[in-house]
């Protein structure tokens, strides 16, 4: 596939899914890397004393899995991620299997883009997280330097 054909390659509407384990010890590797230690995250008496069944994970931890979706899998290392917004609708608890979706919401290809609309739900099919992200695609003649 040549660079040329990677926009027509993304056609509105499109969904790719992957799924997702969260486990206590994935929570904890990333406190050790992100610092964050905040007493939501880490204490389980706090976080039920604030009206949560437990510690609750990240939602930066989140937006890293939707980081691991667009940059690893859709639309991939051609996509440069330029915007995410993500709204957190219901806490996550681990552990937990999650199921991450990218629906394809607009391509551009006069300048060499497309926005996706990402969903992040449990194993039950309740939405934690939705939102959108924004992306250039690379390879293109309207590449910025």
């Amino acid at each position: 596939m040549s660079d040329q054909s990677l926009i027509p390659h993304f056609e509105v509407g499109a969904v790719h899914r992957t799924n997702a384990h969260v486990s206590a010890n994935d929570v904890e590797r990333f406190i050790d890397v992100s610092g964050d230690r905040a007493r939501l995250h880490t204490d389980g008496a706090f976080a039920v004393r604030a009206g949560f069944k437990g510690p609750v994970v990240h939602g930066a931890y989140l937006v890293a899995l939707v980081s691991r979706l667009v940059g690893m899998e859709f639309p991939g290392d051609c996509g440069l991620l330029e915007r995410i917004d993500l709204a957190f609708r219901k806490p996550c608890y681990t552990p937990c299997d999650l199921v991450l979706s990218a629906k394809v919401r607009q391509v551009s290809e006069a300048v060499a883009s497309l926005i996706l609309d990402i969903e992040i739900a449990d194993g039950d099919g309740q939405v934690l997280a939705s939102g959108k992200t924004w992306h250039r695609i690379l390879g293109q003649t309207h590449d910025r330097h």
